[in-house]
């Protein structure tokens, strides 16, 4: 299984960077803990070229998904490839998922 995040400014284009994290279960029959396996972070044109994009149907793939990401209500989503089909799945999430402690206590420090 694995989770593809983008990081970035587009009006800065040089600072976006692909992260790939590479997860797995800790123990086979408990859902609900994960390891970390490994990570990655590409360049665009690295990761275009490694993954022999074809930018007319990227921008066509990305607009299905603004699409429908816009006819859901708000919220915090989870947008993952399934790893056994040519499909990616969205999940609605509650919204202080993938939140530490340590970032609220970082909060309440400086007034946010």
């Amino acid at each position: 299984m694995w989770q593809l995040n983008c990081h970035g400014n587009l009006k800065s284009y040089k600072l976006f960077y692909s992260n790939s994290r590479y997860v797995s279960r800790a123990h086979v029959r408990d859902s609900s803990k994960h390891v970390i396996l490994g990570t990655q972070q590409y360049k665009p044109n690295e990761f275009a070229t490694q993954i022999t994009l074809n930018m007319d149907n990227a921008w066509g793939i990305l607009r299905c998904i603004v699409d429908i990401c816009m006819k859901q209500k708000d919220g915090k989503y989870l947008i993952m490839k399934d790893p056994n089909k040519p499909m990616i799945r969205l999940y609605d999430i509650p919204d202080n998922t993938f939140e530490s402690d340590n970032e609220d206590a970082d909060d309440e420090d400086t007034g946010e």
